[in-house]
C-alpha cells in the first residue's frame, strides 16, 4: 500500500495529548476541539476500515504496514475518554483479523518493539533485568523512575499494550517477555492510582494467558505479588475502591496459578507408594501449600484487615469495596480464616449496627444499606468457612443481627424514607440475609435453636419470630 492514504488516516487517529489531563480541563476552546476531533475518529475509522476491504484485508499488508494500523486502532479498544461505543466497535472489526490465534508473532513483536518500547526506555523499572524480562536480585541504581515519564504522554498506551496481552499466544510469550513486562511493571508500580489501576487490568489480561512456569523461573510471581499487595495503601482516593476491587481478584488470580491449591493424595491401596505419587515427588516445581497460605494470608491479613479495615474506616466507599471482596477472600482461605476472626467479626457485626441517625449526613443511607448488605455476605461465608470455630462467636453475632432486625423494622416502616432513597430493594434484600445468617449460625452451631434463639423469641415474638423463626426448621430439613 504506497499511496500516502494510509500514512495520513494513521495520523488523523493519533489521540490529543490534551485527553491526558480531560478531567482537569475548563477552557471551553480546547474542550470544543477535543469534540470535534472525538466526533471525527469515527469518519477516520470507517476510511480505514473501507480502505483495507479493497486491499483484500489487512493480513495481505506487510508486516510493519499490519503493526502500524494495529498499534493506531487498538488505542480505542478499551477505556478512555477519547472513545465512543461506535468508535470501539469499528476498531474490533479492523482488529479482528489479527486477533488471537490469526496475529502473526512478528506484528506482535513490531508493535512491542517500535510502538510502546520507545516510549518507555526513559524509565526503566528498577527491579527488573530490561534484557531478559527476570527480577533483579537488588534494584538497579537508576534514576527516578517517575522522572519524566514519557509515555504518559503517548494517549491510549495501556489499551495497545492490553490489546498485545489479550492476544499473545502462550507459546510466544517466552521470546516477547522482556518487551512486555517492563511497561506493565511500570504501569502498576506508578504513584498515581489511575495508572496504577490500568496496571491491574494489565496484569489480569496478562495472567490469563502467561504461562505459570516463565512466571516461577523469571522470578516475577513474587514482584507481582509484593506490586498488587502495595495497591491496598493508595487510600483516601477516589480510585481507591476500584482499585480494590480489581486488585483482589487478580492477586488471588496470580497465586491460583503460581501455587494451586493442593489437593489430597488418595490413601495408598498397598504399602507401596503409587505410581501417581510418585510422579508428584519428582515432579518440577509442585505447588508449595505454605507458599500459598502466606499469600492469602498477606491478602487477607495485612492488605484488607491490616490496612484497608485499619486506615480507611472514614471512608465508607472504600470499606465496602474491601467487605464486597471478602467472600472471595474466604472461600480462598477456608478454615484458615479462623485466626483473623478477632478482627472480621467485630469488623463485620459493627456495620450491622444502626447508625445514631437514619440517613446519617455523612454517610447516605443507600450507602449505609449497601455496607449491611455486604457485611452479611461476608458474615455468611465467614460462618460457613469457619464453622467450627462459630461457637465462639455466636452470642456477638446474634447480639448484632438482633439489633439490626429491630431497626430494619423501623426503617421498613417508614415507608416515605424508603421511597425517597430508593432503598426498598436493599431492604429487603437486608432482611433476608439477616434470616439467612441466622439459618447459616444455627447449621454450625445447633445448640443455638432451642437456647439464644428461643431467647428471642420469648423476649418478643411478634418481632424475632420473622428473625429466626424459620431456622429450626430450614436446618430441620437438612
Amino acid at each position: 500500500m504506497s499511496s500516502s492514504t494510509l500514512p495520513n488516516l494513521l495520523t488523523a487517529l493519533a489521540v490529543p495529548q490534551e485527553f491526558s489531563r480531560f478531567d482537569k480541563l475548563t477552557d471551553e476552546q480546547i474542550l470544543a476541539q477535543l469534540t470535534r476531533w472525538k466526533n471525527g475518529v469515527s469518519t477516520s475509522l470507517t476510511s480505514l476500515r473501507d480502505l483495507l476491504a479493497t486491499r483484500q484485508g489487512i493480513q495481505s499488508l506487510t508486516v510493519d504496514e499490519q503493526a502500524d494500523i494495529a498499534a493506531s486502532v487498538a488505542v480505542f479498544d478499551g477505556p478512555g475518554e477519547w472513545i465512543t461505543h461506535h468508535t470501539s466497535s469499528l476498531a474490533l472489526s479492523i482488529l479482528d483479523p489479527l486477533t488471537e490465534p490469526h496475529i502473526p508473532p512478528q506484528v506482535l513483536t513490531r508493535i512491542l518493539t517500535h510502538h510502546l518500547k520507545p516510549a518507555f526506555a526513559a524509565n526503566p523499572h528498577p527491579r527488573l533485568n530490561l534484557q531478559t524480562g527476570r527480577k533483579l536480585p537488588q534494584p538497579a541504581d537508576t534514576q527516578d523512575a517517575y522522572e519524566g515519564q514519557v509515555w504518559k504522554t503517548r494517549i491510549g498506551t495501556g489499551n495497545v499494550l492490553g490489546w498485545c496481552l489479550r492476544n499473545i499466544e502462550a507459546s510466544t510469550y517466552e521470546s516477547v517477555w522482556h518487551l512486555i513486562l517492563p511497561p506493565v511493571m511500570t504501569y502498576l508500580d506508578d504513584f498515581e492510582a489511575p495508572y496504577k489501576l490500568r496496571g491491574v487490568h494489565l496484569v489480569s489480561d496478562l495472567l490469563s494467558r502467561v504461562p505459570p512456569e516463565l512466571l516461577k523461573r523469571t522470578g516475577v510471581d513474587g514482584l507481582l505479588f509484593t506490586s498488587l499487595s502495595g495497591t491496598f495503601n493508595h487510600l483516601r482516593d477516589p480510585f481507591t475502591p476500584d482499585l480494590i476491587r480489581a486488585a483482589v481478584p487478580t492477586t488471588l488470580h496470580l497465586i491460583d496459578i503460581t501455587s494451586p491449591p493442593s489437593l489430597a493424595p488418595p490413601p495408598p491401596t498397598s504399602g507401596f507408594p503409587s505410581i501417581s505419587r510418585t510422579l508428584v515427588k519428582s515432579g518440577s516445581s509442585p505447588a508449595n501449600p505454605a507458599t500459598r497460605y502466606e499469600h492469602l494470608s498477606t491478602l487477607l491479613g495485612s492488605c484488607l484487615i491490616g490496612t484497608v479495615f485499619l486506615y480507611a474506616y472514614a471512608d465508607p466507599e472504600a470499606i465496602l469495596a474491601a467487605t464486597d471482596m471478602l467472600p472471595l477472600v474466604l472461600a480462598h482461605i477456608g478454615i484458615g480464616a479462623a485466626r483473623w476472626l478477632k478482627a472480621l467479626i467485630p469488623q463485620l457485626t459493627h456495620a450491622l449496627l444502626p447508625p445514631p441517625a437514619v440517613p446519617s449526613f455523612t454517610q447516605p443511607l443507600d450507602v449505609d444499606l449497601r455496607l449491611k448488605v455486604s457485611s452479611l455476605r461476608a458474615l455468611c461465608t465467614c460462618i460457613e468457612t469457619c464453622a467450627p470455630r462459630m461457637h465462639l462467636w455466636k452470642c456477638n453475632i446474634i447480639d448484632a443481627i438482633g439489633r439490626a432486625w429491630a431497626s430494619v423494622m423501623d426503617i421498613e416502616s417508614d415507608t416515605q424514607l424508603v421511597d425517597e432513597t430508593g432503598a426498598s430493594s436493599l431492604v429487603l434484600e437486608y432482611k433476608t440475609l439477616l434470616q439467612m445468617t441466622c439459618i447459616k449460625l444455627a447449621e454450625a452451631c445447633p445448640s443455638i435453636i432451642q437456647d439464644e434463639y428461643q431467647q428471642l423469641i420469648t423476649f418478643d415474638s411478634a418481632l424475632f419470630n420473622g428473625l429466626v423463626g424459620s431456622s429450626s426448621s430450614a436446618t430441620s430439613d437438612k
